[in-house]
């Protein structure tokens, strides 16, 4: 064999080997992930899993402890929603609540890292190196979700895990039948109503809008409209959103307009039911 085609043969070796093991990194990487996310559900589900079992078991109205809480016959309807967040805590005291988007994949915690605004871009639920990261909130933002706005951050991973399922939310059919999102902490179960989901501008959400001041809650909404991709980007007009409301901003970036960040926006309807 000569030696060029030694060193093709050498070249061509090599490519193959690279691409095997990151091919194998990131099947083992997604799997890794997923038995994460599935553990901390389990535990996280675990209230709703022991209260319908006991109403299941029990005729009678009589009440029973069951994790954080108690269950009656009557109000069992309403631990459909209420996740064990305090056991999520036990597992990594950095996770701040649980949220749930019906119709996609979107079923995670939400972790806050005490110091490092960059630590779950890199790292699962329970600190474990994954590229796959997790769903979280920068320090700016309070864990209560009582803030004006909340930024909540989460990858566009390729296998359509983390925030990848925003990008359902292009096709104007799907948003219209697909409104709510759910987020649980430890003290409330607060329901949200989206209203925009929209290709929007690289610009830093937190930096360009003091969510404490009127005028930037305002400028940030009006933004909405302005600083988007308009043919990638829906607003439904039936909800009139103010500088008064509560917002939750779920973000993540896109595979096409790398320096985008595509956002589904929702306002606060209810807190434990009860409408606000």
């Amino acid at each position: 064999m000569s030696s060029r085609k030694k060193y093709i043969f050498f070249l061509t070796t090599l490519v193959l080997v690279v691409g095997v093991g990151i091919g194998s990194y990131a099947v083992t990487d997604s799997r890794n992930s997923k038995k994460e996310m599935e553990e901390l559900a389990s535990i996280a589900y675990s209230t709703e899993k022991n209260a319908k079992e006991y109403i299941a078991e029990n005729d009678s109205t009589v009440t029973t402890k069951v994790s954080s809480g108690t269950v009656t016959k009557d109000n069992a309807s309403a631990y459909k929603t209420s996740l064990d967040v305090e056991g999520l805590q036990k597992a990594n005291p950095d996770i701040a609540a649980w949220i749930t988007v019906p119709g996609t994949l979107i079923d995670y915690p939400i972790a806050q890292h005490p110091t490092d605004d960059l630590y779950y871009l890199s790292h699962g639920p329970e600190g474990l190196k994954s590229s796959h990261g997790c769903p979280y909130i920068e320090i700016c933002d309070s864990n209560s979700f009582q803030d004006n706005i909340t930024v909540v951050y989460g990858h566009n991973m390729n296998d359509g895990s983390m925030f990848a399922g925003l990008h359902k939310f292009e096709d104007s059919k799907f948003l219209k039948d697909h409104r709510e999102i759910t987020v649980t902490t430890v003290d409330h179960v607060m329901t949200y109503k989206i209203f925009a989901a929209v290709m929007y501008s690289d610009a830093y959400i937190p930096y360009y809008f003091d969510d404490t001041k009127k005028a930037d809650r305002t400028a940030f909404v009006k933004s909405l409209e302005t600083d988007i991709v308009k043919k990638r980007s829906i607003i439904l007009n039936d909800e009139k959103v103010t500088d008064a409301n509560k917002i939750i901003v779920l973000s993540t970036c896109d595979k096409k307009l790398r320096s985008n960040r595509f956002l589904v926006v929702a306002v606060l309807k209810q807190i434990d039911g009860v409408d606000v």
